[in-house]
């Protein structure tokens, strides 16, 4: 007797500058997803596998002076990495995945802010790290001074490079918005427990849309 197909997971990505809250409303998220009944995958994007993170080491370090160039091949051979073995594995046995950071950073930080073409990043990110694609891409969205505000101080090379470099990432992620249709944006400038609120109605449209 054939036996039924297993639902397939979600794969959902939080993404947008640094100081958004992205790691909060992850944990939030997989929290409420637990609640009703679920096991989510909470991956941070470069990271989670041992590649990742030794990637994620060189990519953040402030002993190498890396290209924006450099930068994106790295960050796609880390997220090419995590996608074959953690993501599509997951989804394929029905868990959904939250996933901190994806293809909207590479975009905002290494074409818009970082000056490489938007059609290559693209089309890189896609032949390279493309599958499994996410089902819903969450932009929290804060201006880079009230994100600046929330930060103690710069923690890593990239968050060296200061409020003119954030402010043409934020314009990174609003041109990421208009051209990719599985991005929405939240107002992140409210309180942890409201953008929480939409970020997992987000999520339940998304999949009620899905039927997962």
């Amino acid at each position: 007797m054939t036996q039924p197909s297993r639902t397939r997971g979600l794969f959902v990505v939080l993404d947008g500058v640094d100081g958004c809250g992205k790691s909060t409303q992850a944990a939030r998220l997989c929290d409420a997803l637990r609640a009703e009944g679920h096991d989510p995958l909470h991956v941070r994007e470069p990271g989670s596998t041992r590649v990742g993170e030794a990637l994620r080491a060189v990519l953040l370090s402030r002993e190498h002076d890396l290209s924006p160039r450099v930068e994106t091949l790295l960050f796609a051979a880390a997220r090419a990495q995590m996608l074959a073995e953690l993501v599509e594995p997951a989804l394929a046995t029905g868990r959904h995945v939250v996933c901190e950071r994806f293809h909207p950073s590479t975009f905002a930080y290494q074409a818009v802010a970082g000056g490489l073409p938007e059609r290559d990043v693209l089309e890189l990110l896609e032949r390279w790290a493309g599958t499994p694609r996410p089902d819903l891409e969450i932009l929290l969205v804060l201006t880079p001074e009230e994100a600046a505000r929330r930060r103690p101080r710069a923690g890593d090379r990239i968050e060296d490079k200061g409020l003119e470099f954030q402010r043409a990432v934020a314009r990174g992620y609003a041109r990421y918005r208009d051209l990719v249709a599985s991005a929405v944006g939240i107002d992140a400038a409210r309180d942890a427990d409201a953008v929480a609120r939409d970020v997992l109605a987000r999520f339940r449209e998304r999949a009620a849309r899905g039927g997962a």
